[in-house]
């Protein structure tokens, strides 16, 4: 590997000079009867690299390495020079010549652009951050939302309490995964409804090999044109979200050319992403940071006189194409679920296995599989994805299935486009003959006399949907227009047909209108329109018309938003006129353990008020918390005193209790996070081994910080002083008996831990010679201990 120090070598000293061709190397006029390794500064066409790399001098004069160390130090490396051993020779590499100077261990060479390894540029953020291991401790959580509503208010006929309602949700974690459990419950009418089971699921989250495997209820995997299903059963699935860092999108990268060293900006949607220095000769910028859609990056490449060159490079990105050699994928198995959040336990009695895979061919070509197998069903279909230049990109789908003896088929396209303010999509998909997958032919039949509202399981037969976006002449609006066709497998049809337009006005004002209409129903139609604009203090206050079957309604919203910190309160008032008037008052709060909100309606002559409660339920490090909801990771903060001030990201999230731990809400999993203590508010005897810490959490999981402050360190400031009371200079080290090392700061004070009641200590001076002294030590709690005037002798 390249290193960037020289190391010392005792050779005879040489210069030899070669040019490289394919014939056999030239005699250089040294010779050794042995190969010699050989560390040299390379220069690169009379320039610095900055690098060191390793050779090997052989007995026949010719210089060679390794093709990574030639690559590293900017020299390409060819296979049609490498022997048997794996090295690379120089001598015969065409278009360079090389001057060794062994007196002076260096290297020069020069060859052309085409001899040269362009120096790769990684924009990747976390290039050059150490990945931390994912953690999860053990722990408990249960969310919990609570709902409670009144019957008419005012009307004395019936009670006033209608019933409470409730959703749950616990988990346990540990480093061994996730078990889930949610629930819903309800008592209305006198009367508790019993418990409807949700979901329970075991999930374990490899980051390594990117996979996550769960057992118990979950959702298949599938394609842009497939249907994924409820199951209840094993599956394993590729996790890209578990390396935040990764980036799955084929990202746009661009070479170039520096004649001289120069200074490479880089910009990407008019914001600066890069800026360097780059010597002269090729290089190459990877890992853009872009999003999905079309853009456009300017680069800048600046020379030592302030000369410019700017090249704009458009790009389009798409969440419908995999970088290459990625491969991603879903495969489960499982009896399909009815009927979720209405039956606890509603299983189809056969098993059925789904698989679902995309792996990215190229950066130009996306290749995708589908399977779904099981009793009386064997269903495939295979599709591609592809870019459209830097316009957009495409997708093209066939899939077949057999069932029941008869067979059918499917196809899909897509097909998004964006240039300027231009955007398309469009999506056509058709279904023939006795097209069925795994949710057609397990689905139950809901009859027209159950109550419920009756949808076609089927495979639709037709869909094509289309959406416009146009640019306007007025800056910052827009104008989107969509159209979509459905023709379910009944054979009833829709076709909704949208608009919408939005401006911005005055300074942070908006005007907004759309409209919706459904071309097979002369009675299905919307329209919505108004203006919304903020009056400071986080209150914005809303106005407009709505038109719909029933009638045209004016309105008026008066809302302040409520915030994600503590002690932060929302209140909405709003009121619609018209042939039905509908008029709400609602107030929230959140508290440090749970948020709650209250609310009132009058619909048309009917009056009722709802109470709602949000909170969870925590048990981990060692104590119970109740706070707000926790949906994705948190942190259990061990400090280990009171009221000490705990960040997050380097905001405050609170103080630590009378046991001295807090729980910090909202950490990002599988990102790192950094939580740290202000220790202003810690005793002044307290011993602090770290104030920081960066935590990297696995989903849905807990991790205990302890920062390990301790409330009796057993630690004095003691002032050493020489023979003749002197203090001792500053920077002496030394050492307690049977203790730690220590230094000597300014006025020969020395901070001093673990003391004992008496201690023996001993310093090195600078001339080589030491000193001991003893002293005695009576902690004094709450105070910091100060020993004046210990002798060293």
């Amino acid at each position: 590997m390249t290193v960037l120090v020289l190391l010392a070598l005792v050779a005879s000293p040489a210069i030899a000079e070669t040019q490289a061709t394919d014939a056999p190397a030239l005699e250089t006029g040294v010779t050794s009867s042995v190969d010699r390794e050989l560390y040299l500064e390379v220069f690169i066409n009379e320039e610095p690299t900055d690098l060191i790399g390793a050779f090997v001098h052989r007995s026949d004069g010719e210089l060679a390495s390794s093709p990574e160390e030639l690559a590293e130090l900017g020299i390409k490396p060819r296979t049609k020079a490498q022997d048997r051993t794996g090295l690379i020779s120089l001598d015969r590499l065409p278009g360079l010549t090389y001057r060794l100077d062994e007196a002076a261990q260096r290297l020069y060479v020069s060859t052309g652009d085409a001899g040269r390894a362009p120096r790769v540029i990684d924009l990747s953020v976390t290039a050059d951050q150490e990945r931390l291991k994912p953690r999860s401790d053990t722990g408990a959580v249960l969310n919990y939302a609570l709902f409670a509503g009144s019957n008419a208010l005012f009307e004395g006929d019936g009670a006033l309490f209608r019933g409470v309602s409730g959703s749950f949700d616990g988990r346990l974690f540990s480093r061994f995964g996730t078990l889930n459990q949610s629930f819903i419950a309800e008592y209305s009418d006198g009367a508790f409804n019993g418990f409807t089971r949700l979901n329970t699921t075991w999930a374990y989250s490899d980051p390594e090999r990117l996979l996550t495997f769960k057992a118990g209820d979950f959702i298949s995997g599938g394609l842009s044109w497939t249907r994924p299903v409820y199951l209840g059963g094993l599956q394993m699935r590729r996790n890209f979200s578990l390396r935040p860092d990764l980036v799955s999108l084929p990202l746009p990268s661009f070479s170039g050319t520096a004649a001289v060293p120069s200074t490479l900006e880089i910009y990407t949607q008019n914001a600066r992403t890069y800026s360097g220095d780059v010597s002269s000769g090729p290089f190459r910028v990877v890992n853009l940071p872009v999003f999905t859609g079309s853009g456009e990056a300017r680069v800048v490449l600046r020379d030592r006189f302030g000369r410019e060159t700017v090249t704009t490079l458009p790009f389009y990105t798409s969440s419908m194409l995999l970088r290459e050699g990625l491969l991603d994928f879903s495969v489960e198995a499982g009896f399909p679920r009815r009927n979720f959040g209405l039956r606890s336990s509603d299983y189809d009695e056969r098993v059925y296995g789904i698989a679902s895979v995309r792996y990215g061919l190229t950066n130009w070509l996306t290749l995708e599989g589908h399977v779904e197998l099981g009793e009386d069903l064997v269903n495939a279909g295979a599709g591609v994805a592809f870019p459209l230049g830097t316009y957009g990109a495409a997708s093209v789908a066939l899939a077949g299935s057999r069932s029941g003896g008869q067979t059918g088929g499917l196809i899909n396209a897509t097909l998004e486009l964006r240039h300027n303010d231009w955007s398309f999509y469009g999506r056509i998909q058709r279904a023939f003959d006795s097209y069925q997958d795994v949710a057609s032919i397990t689905a139950d039949r809901v009859s027209v006399g159950s109550g419920l509202p009756v949808f076609s399981a089927g495979v639709p037969r037709a869909v094509d949907q289309v959406a416009i976006g146009v640019p306007m002449p007025l800056d910052l609006s827009s104008l989107n227009l969509s159209y979509t066709h459905l023709k379910d497998a009944d054979g009833d049809r829709s076709q909704i047909l949208g608009l919408s337009y939005s401006q911005r006005i005055f300074e942070r004002g908006n005007l907004y209108a759309s409209a919706f209409t459904d071309l097979e129903d002369d009675d299905s139609f919307g329209v919505f329109a108004g203006v919304s604009f903020p009056l400071g203090g986080d209150v914005n206050v809303t106005t407009g018309v709505e038109s719909r079957p029933d009638g045209v309604n004016g309105f008026v919203e008066l809302a302040k938003s409520e915030k994600l910190e503590n002690g932060s309160f929302g209140w909405r008032l709003r009121t619609s006129e018209g042939e039905t008037p509908d008029r709400r008052a609602s107030a929230s709060y959140r508290a440090s353990f749970a948020r709650f909100e209250a609310g009132i309606q009058q619909h048309d002559d009917k009056v009722r008020a709802t109470v709602q409660v949000d909170g969870a339920i925590v048990v981990a490090g060692g104590g119970v918390f109740a706070t707000n909801r926790i949906d994705d990771a948190f942190a259990v903060v061990d400090v280990g005193a009171s009221d000490v001030v705990v960040k997050h990201q380097n905001r405050p999230v609170g103080r630590t209790n009378r046991q001295g731990r807090i729980l910090v809400p909202r950490l990002n999993s599988y990102e790192r996070n950094t939580v740290s203590i202000d220790p202003e508010n810690l005793p002044v005897d307290a011993s602090v081994p770290a104030t920081r810490e960066v935590v990297v959490p696995a989903y849905g999981s807990g991790v205990v910080l302890d920062f390990g402050v301790s409330d009796t360190p057993n630690a004095a400031l003691v002032e050493l002083v020489d023979a003749d009371g002197i203090p001792l200079p500053v920077g002496l080290s030394g050492r307690l008996r049977d203790g730690d090392e220590f230094v000597v700061g300014y006025d020969g004070q020395a901070y001093l831990t673990g003391l004992r009641a008496r201690n023996a200590l001993m310093v090195l001076r600078q001339d080589g010679t030491s000193c001991s002294a003893e002293f005695a030590y009576e902690p004094d709690p709450g105070s910091q201990v100060t020993i004046q005037g210990v002798t060293c002798r």
